[in-house]
Parts: C-alpha cells; structure tokens; sequence
C-alpha cells in the first residue's frame, strides 16, 4: 500500500468517525428536542379540552361521547381519546363505534396512570390500533371527585422526516469527506515526498555505499521540524558509517601488512577449491605470479593437491615438499592446511624452510667438523700418552719428543675451545664491547710493531695505506682480534717474499678496511662458505698450515656486533682480499 493510499485511508476513516459520532448525538438531540417541544403542544392542547369538558362521565352512551371526541380531535388537529377512569375507552376521534367497543382496557397505559397519579402524563410508543409511532398525553378532566381521562396524541411522521433530513445531510457530508480525504492524502502525499525525497536519495546511497558529500550537504539538517531530526540523524549515521568503514579497511590493510610481513605465504580457498584470498609472501615462496581467480588445483603441485584432497576428510593436515626454483635449486616448504569453523573455507598456510634446513645441515656439519678437528690431537695425545707410558720415559730423548707433542696439540686444543667459547659468547651477545672512537691510524701504527716479527719471519713485507677520514666507532680488542686473524690467515696463505697490504677507503659514514695478499686465493665456490665455523678451503687443508677454521667465524661475528659487514673479493693478479666496513664514529 503507497503513501497516499495510506494517507487517504487514514483521514476518510477519522473523518467518517467524527462525522458518525456527530450524527449519533445529534439524532440523539434532535429527537429528544422534538418530543419536548410536541409535549409542551399537547400539554397546552390538553389543558384547553379538560378545561372544555367537566366530566366526561356525564355522557350516557359511547356514540354521544364519541362524537365530542370527534369534534375536539377534528378542532385540534390531533387524535382525541376519552377515558374512564376504570380504563374504559368510551370515545376516539380516530375510531368507530365498532373499533372502541374493541379496545382493550387502558388502565395499564403508562400514560393514563401517572395522569390518574400526578395529573398529567405522557409517553411515545407503537400504536397497535393504528399501526404507527404516536406521542399520547393525557391529563384528568374536570371532575374533581372522580376525574376521567382525556388524551391526546399526534403522529411522529414530522420526526421521522426531520431524522431522514439528517441522514440525507450525513450522506451528502461523506461524499465531502471522501472528496476531502482524496484531496488531503494527494496534497500530504505530494508534500511528504518533496520533503522525503532527499532523504530517501541519501539513505540509498547509503545503502548502495555511495557517499557523496554533495548529497549530504543536501540534506535539509537545519530545519526543525521532524523532516529535519531525521536528516540530521541520517547525515550522522553517514558519517559514522564513514569513519567505521574507514577504520575496517585501514584494520584490512594492517592485517594484510602483517600476514605479509609474517613471513609465511597464506591462501584461502572455497570449499570447490577456488582461491579467494592469497598474500604476497605466497607468491613468492610457492614461486609464481599470480593466483587471482585460479583454483588450486592449477598450482600443479601435488603435495597441494595432497592437503586439499586430506583436508576434506580429516580438517587438518600438513607436509613438507620442495619447489625447484628457474636457477635449478631447491626450495623445501612446510604446507599446513586446515578448515575454518566459522565459514567453512580452506586455509592454506606455507612456511619456507629452506634456511631451516640448512641450519640443521649446518648443524650436523658442525658437530662432524668439530669431531674431526678435536681427534686429531686428542690422539696425537693420547698416542704420545701411551708411549710414554709403555716406557718410553726412559729415554728422555724420547720423552722430550713425546711431551712437547703432547703439549703442542694440549695448546691446539685449548684454543680450538677457547675459540669455541668466544664465538659462542659473541653469537648469543655474551660479549660485552667497549665502543668507543678509535683512531685507526694510531691503532695500526701500534699494530704493525707487534707484527712485524711475524712478518719478518716469514719474509713477508707489510704495508699500511690509509685513504679515510674520521674516527672509526668500534672495540679496540675486537678490532685487534679481526685484525690479528685476518693477518694470521693472510701470513699462511702467502709465499714468502710476497706483499700483504692493509688499505682504508672513506664511504661516507662507514669505512672500509682492506687486507689484501698474494696467496693462491679462494675460489668462488669456497667464497660462499668461507667464513662458516670450521670450514676450510681444499687448498689449506692440503697445506702444512694447522688451523682450526674458527678464526674467520669470530671476525665475521665480531663485525657484525659492531654493525659492519664483511667480505671477501678476489685480486686481480693473485690473492684475495678479505674486508670488512665500521661505522664512524659521531
């Protein structure tokens, strides 16, 4: 039902109501004001016939009564009715002969009782003589003694007309009505929708999400009637609605940020397998670019396949797999797939491992590394051990030998674990430094005096070229302990006669240490490993140079706790040359 269906249905009813309840009550008045106004006629008329008429017991017979009562009801205008007191009708203007010796007793007449009681009386009812409404009023005649009862009554016809006149009115007054109630929900239909239209324009465009500020703007906020509550309440709820949607899609994005910066790939799928959500670290470690609008089966990954297949059936399941990458490695992926309570879709979770698992190959490298370096003297130790003691302290020529072997290898050990240590300490943070600005300059000048007796032993020049300005932010004993290593290895791996050259180089707020030598240098293949814990090259495996493979372990942890990198890059002649950066210091 529209609005102005609504509207006319609402004032024709009201006014329909109003008009019927009008006409109640006014009939109402109007037929009690009519029997009032034809009592006091009748009254009058009735007071003129008893004053006429003494005693109406004095006519002898019914006809000479009659006829009275014919003259006085054709006079009057009215119906004439004489009564005995006994309630015997003796005369009646609108009756014969014939038709008075028939009527019944009218001692129980409500109205020929109270005038016999209080004088006067009068009632309306049917008359079943005459078959129509009458008014009867009556009052005592002129004997005082033993008064009689002279009525009169008239018909309610007139009435009857002046309440059909009134019904014909009320007929006439619905028609306005109606006319009236067609106009009124035609002009308040027209008025409501100029005044709502905006309203409802806003709130549509609301509902669709369209907010445009001119629309808003439009809305009629300074008027006050209810027109302008409601358009005030719909302008705030715009805003607020706004600002919710605003804060959810910055929550999105946030949440987005966060799965991609998680470092693990995330992929939702209905429950047909289509791809509803992907982040960007999935691409990346399931290798391809784009999963939009694709379902999972066309990953063509079988172990994928595999956790969809599982999931269906078990609503949890997981595997790991590798991903060969275009450069023919490896990439190993952890794949965990469950489904969600609440909308029944698939989340796929991927972790890349790789890292993972060559940290544990490295681990296994380690404790195998390790077990190789610490047999070699702790059997050279125990060797000696049970020389000397099969009896080879006898000789003390021997035994000699076999002690400083023994110690030789007890040194080499001590070492290796003290090595072990201080990586260790400087790998977890144990290693409290002591930053301070260093100048380089003064600290190589100091350095190079305690290592030239190494140098000179080995016939090795030694050389210094500076190219930096500032103060270098680092620890004195870690610098000398890189420095200490870096040399050492540069000292083993040259031939003797040869150049080891430290050079500095400015890059802004770093500087750039360089230990070039003349060795045989690393191969590419080496570089990558070079300084992981115990790792030696082919080539210093195969030399007489005993080392541990610790050394360049500690400088590369010991530069990074100082916020430096290092490196290694090859000579263009022969050698290599290890360096490492150090912040300036402020």
């Amino acid at each position: 039902m529209g609005i102005r269906s609504r509207i006319f249905l609402l004032v024709f009813l009201l006014l329909t109501s109003s008009i019927g309840i009008a006409y109640i009550i006014a009939e109402r008045d109007l037929t009690k004001a009519f029997e009032l106004q034809i009592v006091n006629e009748l009254e009058k008329q009735a007071g003129l016939l008893a004053a006429s008429i003494d005693d109406i017991g004095i006519y002898k017979t019914i006809e000479e009564a009659d006829a009275i009562a014919d003259s006085l009801g054709e006079a009057a205008n009215s119906r004439v009715t004489f009564i005995l007191n006994n309630g015997k009708v003796v005369g009646d203007s609108n009756l014969d002969i014939n038709q008075i010796r028939a009527v019944d007793n009218h001692i129980d007449r409500a109205e020929v009782s109270e005038a016999l009681k209080n004088g006067s009386g009068w009632v309306s009812r049917y008359s079943d003589t005459l078959k129509q409404d009458l008014l009867y009023f009556a009052v005592k005649d002129g004997n005082l003694s033993n008064p009689n009862i002279i009525r009169i009554s008239v018909p309610l016809n007139y009435l009857e007309s002046a309440a059909a006149t009134l019904q014909v009115s009320v007929i006439l007054l619905f028609v306005v009505v109606f006319i009236v109630s067609v106009f009124a929900s035609l002009v308040a239909a027209n008025y409501l929708y100029s005044n709502i239209q905006e309203l409802a324009k806003a709130a549509t465009n609301i509902a669709e999400g369209d907010y445009k500020k001119r629309d808003i703007r439009a809305l009629p906020t300074q008027r006050v009637d209810e027109f302008g509550t409601v358009a005030r309440s719909i302008s705030q709820i715009s805003e607020d609605l706004k600002s919710q949607i605003k804060m959810i899609a910055k929550q999105r994005d946030q949440f987005g940020l966060v799965l991609d910066d998680l470092g693990e790939g995330i992929l939702v799928t209905n429950q047909q397998g289509d791809i509803v959500y992907n982040n960007e670290q999935s691409l990346i470690i399931l290798n391809t670019k784009d999963l939009d609008k694709q379902n999972i089966s066309s990953l063509n990954l079988p172990a994928i396949n595999y956790l969809f297949n599982r999931v269906t059936n078990k609503k949890r399941a997981d595997i790991e797999f590798e991903i060969e990458l275009q450069d023919k490695s490896t990439r190993w992926v952890l794949g965990s797939m469950n489904q969600s309570k609440t909308t029944g879709e698939y989340i796929l979770v991927v972790h890349d491992i790789t890292q993972l698992r060559q940290l544990n190959s490295m681990r296994r490298d380690f404790i195998s590394n390790l077990s190789h370096e610490l047999r070699t003297p702790v059997s050279v130790i125990m060797a000696n051990s049970e020389t000397l003691l099969n009896g080879a302290l006898d000789n003390k020529k021997d035994a000699k030998i076999f002690a400083k072997a023994i110690l030789h290898n007890s040194e080499r050990l001590s070492s290796m674990v003290s090595d072990l240590i201080d990586l260790s300490r400087i790998e977890y943070g144990d290693l409290k430094l002591n930053i301070k600005g260093i100048d380089f300059n003064d600290f190589m000048e100091s350095f190079l005096v305690s290592m030239k007796s190494v140098a000179k032993k080995r016939d090795i020049e030694l050389k210094y070229n500076p190219d930096h300005q500032g103060l270098l932010s680092a620890d004195t004993q870690a610098l000398e302990r890189i420095m200490n290593n870096l040399l050492d290895n540069a000292y083993k791996y040259s031939d003797e006669g040869t150049l080891v050259e430290v050079s500095t180089k400015d890059q802004g707020k770093m500087i750039k240490v360089m230990v070039a030598d003349s060795g045989v240098g690393v191969s590419d293949e080496d570089q990558e490993h070079i300084f992981d814990r115990f790792y030696r090259t082919a080539s210093a495996r195969a030399s007489d140079n005993k080392g541990s493979g610790l050394g360049l372990a500690i400088v590369k942890n010991l530069i990074n706790s100082l916020n430096g990198e290092v490196g290694i890059t090859p000579k263009k002649t022969s050698g290599s040359i290890f360096w490492f950066t150090i912040p300036k210091s402020k």
